[in-house]
């Protein structure tokens, strides 16, 4: 029989070549061989944090300028979820097998999947195959047909809704981001495959401290501040990507689900620390005179 060098490398129509979009080789009889497995729980959440990305860059930018629109501006956050669902759901219906909302999968072995450019294997050192291939399929390949759908129906749907000045900026904004998600993703993929629970419970954190310390000094302005819809659209923002990292780290690890109630103690332990620390004034005593007691 026929036999293959290399991880990635397997027979297709009697050839050793790279696996065809979505099939895989199977390492024990080397033969390239379709994926019909469906997709672990914590590759749906690895596809969720693309979906989570763009909301949060979204909603960044919208949120800028809530203060001058405040119900006009829980509008286009509507607006912005709506069109951002949309995608998905096409992103959903137009991957194998199409027209439905299932969605095969060949799986994630190892880090070096997601990178088989790398592991071209060398004959004699003198002749490569070249047997790069979509490895992880769909994993790679989803977020850029995700990706895209969302930057046309954002300018098909925020065109036809009449936009106004901060929603304009917002997709300027999103002419920049989202292609630069697309590029890191692109290169990072393998990365933030395995890191991005750990993104998201660091990059919450970070973003708790920001604005609590923006915007509470004391608990006169905790009150204040629950009846400012920018507020709490940050707190929410917090919370979802706080607890969604905890859940993704806990779904790879297979860890208890009630750590899922650790996500608003950071929040608990600001406001509950804060009085501890705030900085005290400098006495406005003026010094003793030379000489005095």
């Amino acid at each position: 029989m026929m036999r293959c060098p290399g991880r990635y490398c397997g027979i297709y129509q009697d050839v050793c070549t790279a696996c065809p979009r979505g099939l895989r080789v199977n390492l024990t009889s080397e033969i390239c061989e379709p994926c019909v497995s469906k997709p672990m729980f914590y590759d749906w959440l690895y596809m969720g944090f693309m979906l989570l990305t763009i909301i949060f860059f979204h909603m960044d930018t919208l949120t800028r300028n809530i203060d001058d629109d405040v119900k006009g501006a829980g509008k286009w956050i509507a607006v912005t979820i709506l069109e951002t669902l949309l995608s998905v759901l096409l992103t959903l219906l137009l991957s194998d097998p199409y027209g439905s909302f299932s969605v095969h999968s060949c799986g994630v072995d190892s880090f070096l999947d997601w990178y088989s450019v790398f592991q071209n294997p060398a004959i004699r050192f003198t002749e490569t195959i070249y047997c790069e291939s979509e490895v992880v399929y769909p994993l790679y390949s989803i977020a850029f047909k995700f990706l895209g759908f969302c930057l046309i129906l954002m300018l098909v749907i925020r065109t036809w809704y009449h936009p106004v000045s901060f929603t304009t900026r917002s997709v300027y904004a999103a002419l920049y981001f989202i292609p630069s998600v697309a590029l890191v993703h692109s290169v990072c993929c393998g990365l933030i495959y395995y890191s991005f629970p750990y993104l998201c419970v660091i990059g919450s954190l970070i973003f708790n401290a920001v604005i609590m310390s923006a915007s509470l000094q004391n608990f006169d302005d905790v009150k204040d501040n629950l009846r400012k819809p920018v507020f709490m659209i940050q707190i929410v923002m917090y919370w979802v990507l706080h607890g969604y990292g905890i859940l993704s780290i806990v779904a790879y690890n297979s860890l208890s689900y009630w750590y899922l109630f650790l996500t608003p103690i950071p929040t608990v332990f600001y406001i509950v620390t804060l009085p501890f620390s705030l900085p005290v004034a400098p006495s406005n005593t003026p010094d003793a005179p030379d000489g005095a007691v």
